[in-house]
């Protein structure tokens, strides 16, 4: 398969091109093919989806967009676009990305021109730019798509420009001064495009042609901008008035080898060439997206500007050992010389001043150490005037901040800086036009590569789950690996799984992680040199992280955890995140890896006391216990809670609608769970009760296994406080949740709920109770028995309440009818149950029963009127938050029966394989497996 994004979006098979429909599905594809084989957040995918202000439903319906494309592209085994935990990452290969192959052949490109063939250079070039067909992605159109376009664009631009420097460099003027005439038309501010047209111009003896080139880019730009020409247009136009030729260039053989003009220099000998560069590391893994990145970056033999790439991660994430590892990979191509130093921001010591290091450069470059000047802005400046006219690169490894590196940037084009950091180094990037690489840990592919290097295949082989157990542990940082792994492979009698024993310790996982006494084989120390550089306010909120449970926080529950306003949260946020002691996943959300999370809860066991961590506790419970049931109550308006008040917190969250409540119950799926079984470990057993009387959304999402657990947690947490109608709740959910697995011991738990319900006068518990064992019944096909659960609880329900319960013990009463042949009582309880709901407002319940309704006619044999309830039904299904099984699936399973009753099989099947889809996304299997045999026997 085919991808191709330089130009409109374009999927091929072979020869066959293949349409993707939608325009949702179409920018969501393109979005993944913008970073390939890299995650692209949630968040992002997004933003770059919707023009304006993405939808409540936005990650829903990014969910279905990807499921639609997988089963479009035949991924049905999801090994093409695979889903992360904050996103999704399509994986595809040079050979099968147009942009990939762009990039790969400008690169290839660039090498050739380094090292003097300039003739394959132009024609590698040539060759990446034809797999051009328009603009990039063209008519997708939401501002974030045009802009990630808008890079590919202008990376071909500099492509052409690239060409055409090098074909002037082989004298092909006249010909260049043709195709730039066009280039120059459709790109009339670009100041480089006419530049190398004045040149080519004045090499074809075409003088005044050049000059009113710049004359009418200078009106162009006045005109449309309200500036002048660059300083080098200028200097270009000024030449061809006094009758200079302009760009005269060197022999392409030596071409980029530049070397400083003579002049009186501080230095009796000629000094070497520096090559400054450390050892890099043999068994270097992975990291292919990094270096393709920095190579696209490399500047061409005539740059417009000093390259400058921050490359920024976290302590241990190996931000050095690709730095010094790419740089050994293209230092031939700066024949001036490679300059390295270690800046110290991060370690042991204080930083590296500016001065230190423009010292040793200066001496690199032949200066005599006693004519090296006095200040820091003398040394900067004779710096920068030995790099003028050289072709050198410059690694500045460990960086502490930007006013630390600016000191030691050059000023004049073609030479390159590779910075490496813990912090963001944002200052670079928005002064310095720094372009940003962040690094992450390791893919699991590159970590099993790496550790099965360090130990040896053999061992490998002999222990795969503890290799397996011991990346998971080590959270795939590769020093965390590199120190583990050594330590098994250092010592025969010392197995992975004896590491792996000691890391699965809390209390001792960072001890495992050292290594002799050299500090920077610790991974403790590592992140230590991060966390001491943080401001107090910042290491408190660090440590305070470290008690949270979930696999992120957001930046609510964050300030709740801290006790501080959610504002003054956001900012601390993204201070830990520019350090990279945590991880932004998506807006006002983060994460940090589980080794960084075990040093932070380890510092709060140290300098906070017990009561502080309570009470931070405290306050984070608090808020989620509250905003769960707050966003409960606005998804189930009219249904009755066991607790009828929580606490508020000081900073509560407003949710305005069921789209907010069901966005936040989305995202906070995974934290309220981890926060529950929190509670339950740590005795803060009315925490954990509030929780699970407000995860019912689970139902909704199918979470039926998630369900039972922590039904059984809040089990736990109740029969230790001795509330019995707590663990009366608590068995109600977990037995209503093994009923739809059809676990055996689903009636045991409802039977006691609604009997512990009786004892504690709650009617609320029992009617739900007797409802769950009427529809567990039924399934057995024990008829009596579940109608008399029934009739119970619709007696029960009467008066109570706000009718909610008898709607559905209607709605209930409806398909027993059904299932009895009863089809006129089926129709007569299903309609009161539809009315009942549709002045609750309970859509969901409402859909239930007009499908019950409809099977009553389909009973009676009336299938154009079974037809019009499953249609309402259906619609209310698609409207539905959840839109589980039995608000659509069911319904279209209705409709099918009816349509092919009536002889419309093609429209049937449609129908059962739109219900199967749904039953399968929720794992119910048989279900689906049913309607596939239908669909099958409808075909034959």
């Amino acid at each position: 398969m085919d991808f191709r994004v330089l130009g409109t979006l374009e999927v091929r098979t072979g020869q066959e091109r293949l349409l993707v429909p939608g325009a949702r599905r179409q920018r969501v594809l393109a979005a993944l093919l913008l970073a390939p084989n890299s995650v692209v957040p949630l968040s992002r995918l997004a933003d770059m989806t919707w023009d304006d202000e993405p939808p409540v439903t936005a990650v829903k319906q990014l969910q279905n967009s990807v499921s639609a494309l997988r089963e479009r592209l035949g991924d049905i085994a999801q090994r093409l676009i695979r889903t992360e935990d904050n996103g999704y990452l399509i994986r595809v290969g040079e050979p099968h990305l147009d942009s990939l192959r762009f990039a790969a052949g400008v690169a290839e490109s660039r090498r050739h021109a380094a090292e003097g063939r300039l003739h394959q250079a132009v024609a590698e070039i040539r060759a990446a730019l034809d797999l051009w067909r328009g603009t990039a992605l063209e008519g997708l159109g939401t501002a974030a798509l045009n802009r990630s376009a808008a890079r590919l664009d202008e990376q071909r631009l500099s492509a052409l420009e690239l060409s055409v420097t090098w074909r002037m460099e082989l004298g092909e003027h006249h010909e260049v001064a043709d195709d730039l005439a066009d280039l120059v038309h459709d790109h009339p501010l670009r100041e480089t495009l006419h530049m190398q047209w004045m040149e080519a111009l004045v090499h074809c003896g075409r003088r005044a042609d050049a000059l009113h080139v710049f004359h009418r880019l200078r009106t162009s730009l006045a005109k449309e901008l309200g500036v002048d020409p660059g300083a080098d247009v200028r200097r270009l136009h000024e030449q061809i008035l006094r009758g200079e030729q302009p760009g005269a260039r060197p022999d392409h053989r030596t071409q980029g080898v530049h070397r400083v003009p003579a002049m009186r220099q501080p230095w009796s000998v000629a000094p070497p060439v520096p090559r400054q560069l450390p050892q890099r590391v043999p068994d270097f893994i992975g990291r292919a997206d990094h270096l393709l990145a920095l190579d696209a970056l490399l500047p061409p033999a005539r740059g417009q500007a000093v390259v400058i790439s921050a490359l920024d991660g976290s302590g241990g994430v190996g931000k050095t050992t690709l730095a010094v590892h790419w740089a050994h990979r293209v230092q031939d191509r700066f024949p001036d010389g490679t300059l390295h130093t270690n800046l110290r921001g991060y370690g042991p010591g204080k930083p590296a001043s500016p001065d230190e290091i423009l010292d040793d450069f200066l001496v690199a470059l032949g200066v005599h150490p006693a004519a090296v000047p006095a200040g820091t802005g003398a040394r900067s400046g004779l710096f920068r005037t030995l790099a003028a006219g050289r072709r050198m690169l410059i690694v500045l490894d460990n960086a502490h901040s930007a006013e630390q590196v600016r000191p030691l940037l050059p000023g004049a084009p073609g030479c390159m800086v590779v910075v490496t950091s813990r912090d963001s180094l944002t200052g670079l990037v928005i002064t310095e036009g720094a372009h940003r690489l962040t690094l992450d840990v390791l893919a699991p592919s590159e970590a099993l590569e790496l550790v099965v290097g360090i130990i040896g295949p053999h061992r490998a082989r002999a222990e795969p789950g503890a290799v397996e157990t011991l990346i998971r542990l080590c959270a795939r940082l590769p020093l965390a690996l590199r120190i583990a792994a050594g330590r098994a492979a250092a010592y025969e009698n010392v197995s992975v799984a004896d590491i792996v024993g000691e890391l699965a310790q809390e209390n001792s996982k960072l001890d495992a992680l050292s290594w002799g006494r050299d500090p920077y084989a610790a991974v403790r120390n590592v992140f230590a040199w991060s966390y001491d550089q943080l401001s107090v306010v910042h290491a408190n909120l660090f440590r305070r992280l470290g008690l949270h449970p979930g696999p992120d926080i957001s930046t609510p529950a964050a300030a709740a955890l801290a006790q501080r306003p959610p504002r003054e949260t956001r900012q601390l946020l993204n201070g830990l995140a520019d350090a990279h002691l945590i991880e932004p996943v998506a807006h006002d959300r983060y994460r940090f890896h589980d080794l960084l999370r075990a040093y932070a809860e380890e510092l709060a066991g140290e300098h906070d006391t017990e009561g502080r961590q309570r009470d931070a506790l405290d306050a984070m419970l608090t808020w989620y216990s509250h905003t769960a049931h707050t966003a409960d109550r606005l998804l189930y308006p009219s249904c009755t809670r066991v607790v009828a008040t929580v606490a508020e917190p000081d900073h509560s969250l407003p949710l305005a609608d069921r789209d907010e409540a069901w966005a936040w119950f989305t995202d906070e799926r995974a934290n309220l769970i981890a926060a529950l079984y929190h509670a339950v470990d740590r005795t803060m057993d009315d925490y954990a009760l509030y929780l699970v009387d407000a995860l019912g959304f689970l139902v909704l999402m199918g979470g039926w296994e998630e369900r039972v657990d922590t039904a059984g947690a809040g089990l736990h947490a109740a029969r230790r406080s001795g509330q019995i109608l707590h663990e009366a709740n608590a068995l109600l959910a977990r037995g209503e949740a093994l009923a739809h697995l059809q676990h055996p011991d689903a009636q045991a738990d409802l039977t006691r709920a609604c009997r512990l319900a009786q004892d504690a006068g709650n009617v609320h518990v029992q009617i739900a109770a007797r409802i769950e064992l009427g529809q567990l019944l039924r399934q057995k096909t024990r008829f009596v028995e579940a109608r008399q659960h029934f009739e119970k609880a619709r007696l029960l329900s009467r008066g109570f309440d706000t009718g909610r319960w008898e709607a559905v013990a209607d709605g209930h009463l409806a398909a027993l009818h059904s299932d009895l042949g009863n089809h006129q009582q089926a129709i007569d309880c299903g309609t009161r149950s539809a009315k009942l709901r549709h002045q609750l407002g309970d859509t969901d319940g409402e859909a239930c029963a007009l499908a019950a309704v409809a099977v009553g006619w389909q009973g009676i044999g009336d299938h154009d009127t079974a037809i019009i309830n499953s249609r309402r039904a259906i619609a209310l299904g698609r409207a539905s938050l959840g839109s589980h099984e039995e608000t659509l699936a069911g319904p279209l399973t209705v409709l099918a029966t009816s349509l092919y009753a009536l002889g419309r099989v093609t429209e049937a099947i449609d129908c059962w394989q739109e219900a199967a889809s749904i039953y399968t996304d929720r794992g119910l299997d048989a279900d689906a497996a049913t309607l596939h045999h239908r669909i099958l026997a409808a075909r034959q």
